[in-house]
């Protein structure tokens, strides 16, 4: 008797005939494989039943395949408009020891992301798609326009800091040692995720091609909610929504500390010339960024960001723009002027087009940013900076829009 408790398809024709679909076989050498499955669930996230295991990671976007961790290469990685993150391992299980080792790994790479900040994702979703700029954040912009850069950056940074993933196995095979498996999951779990087993069925379909069948395997739907936390080089884990009405209140790392002190610190000194400028607010930020509005529009299409990049030891000040047509107009209409804005910013600027994808920088390095002795140096240039990049493309931004 087959342990498979899923009856195979029936395509019914037009006239009532019917034929019973055959399984294609996984693996053994055939074309139907891990990376097969690897690109299945990557290029049609619909294909993962996503809202049958957790309704808050619906509408997945898939970022890139492969990106690189301190634990290994993770198979494929998504993210959702509200800032969720998915991650995926595509596996073809042959024997229980290959099980284990695939639960593990997963979990491996959920420990090393919930070590990330929102830079350190952002640098190798880049590195990996070849995209400049705020990638992560520009592949959601396509998909939904209505998605806040300073909102989604700040999501993005509390999964990461609470280690909220969803984590999905998908493959073949996976009924087999199902409790065995929730066993070990929950030995290992210290971590914050919801965990899913999602089998593809795959149906030869004469003339039509091929048919997946998606699958939540009952009883390992949500394995453990709970949330990690990195305390003094320990893992803390905490229920959920305990976490949730207590997050304003959570103590912060000490990266944390530095941006809680500095943005109200540096705001609150800011004095510009366009008082007309809309500001962003300081109080409670406790990321890398600050986000000011241009035209057209209250922001939603072209805005500067004034920024922190531990990683490489600078801070800067870019002008960008949501990725469209607008866009390209709005570039190609700063570039005409480039000798004269160049002059009037008196900054060596970074010109940067790439796929549709527009950023006009200026950076300068300091040997350590949260050293006090470069405190004021490192105002005094964001101060700077930012004064100069509203005088001078938020008039220019306005004309090009009036005159579209």
């Amino acid at each position: 008797m087959s342990d498979n408790p899923y009856a195979a398809p029936l395509l019914v024709g037009e006239r009532g005939e019917t034929k019973r679909l055959e399984r294609l076989p996984l693996g053994g050498g055939s074309h139907y494989d891990e990376a097969y499955i690897q690109e299945l669930a990557f290029h049609h996230p619909e294909a993962l039943p996503v809202a049958d295991i957790d309704r808050s990671y619906e509408g997945l976007i898939p970022v890139c395949m492969e990106l690189n961790t301190q634990a290994g290469p993770l198979d494929a990685l998504y993210v959702t408009p509200k800032g969720r993150l998915v991650v995926v391992e595509a596996k073809l299980w042959r024997n229980p020891e290959a099980r284990r080792k695939v639960v593990g790994q997963i979990l491996d790479y959920a420990k090393e992301l919930s070590r990330w900040d929102y830079e350190d994702l952002q640098r190798e979703v880049s590195r990996t798609t070849g995209r400049k700029g705020n990638a992560l954040y520009e592949l959601v912009r396509e998909q939904d326009a209505g998605v806040e850069e300073s909102v989604f950056v700040d999501e993005i940074t509390r999964s990461l800091r609470q280690g909220r993933f969803l984590l999905l196995v998908v493959g073949d095979g996976i009924r087999e040692g199902v409790a065995a498996i929730t066993e070990f999951m929950e030995q290992a779990g210290h971590l914050a995720f919801t965990f899913g087993l999602v089998e593809l069925g795959l149906y030869r379909a004469p003339g039509l091609g091929t048919l997946v069948q998606p699958r939540v395997l009952a009883k390992t739907v949500v394995i453990k909610r709970t949330v990690v936390t990195l305390r003094d080089g320990r893992l803390e884990a905490t229920d959920e929504a305990d976490v949730e009405e207590r997050e304003e209140d959570r103590e912060p790392t000490e990266l944390e500390r530095f941006y809680l002190d500095f943005w109200p610190e540096f705001m609150s000194e800011l004095k510009l010339d366009d008082a007309s400028q809309r500001l962003p607010r300081a109080e409670g930020r406790r990321i890398a960024n600050m986000f000011f509005p241009m035209p057209p529009g209250d922001g939603g299409q072209a805005w500067v960001t004034m920024y922190f990049s531990q990683g490489h030891r600078e801070v800067g000040v870019f002008l960008t723009f949501a990725r469209g047509a607008l866009a390209d107009t709005l570039y190609q209409g700063l570039t005409e002027q480039r000798a004269e804005i160049g002059a009037e910013l008196g900054f060596d600027v970074q010109w940067e087009a790439n796929d549709g994808k527009y950023t006009i920088t200026c950076r300068r390095a300091f040997s350590d940013l949260r050293d006090p002795a470069n405190r004021e140096q490192i105002k005094n240039f964001l101060r700077e900076a930012i004064n100069r990049y509203v005088n001078v493309f938020r008039p220019r931004l306005e004309k090009l829009a009036e005159d579209l």
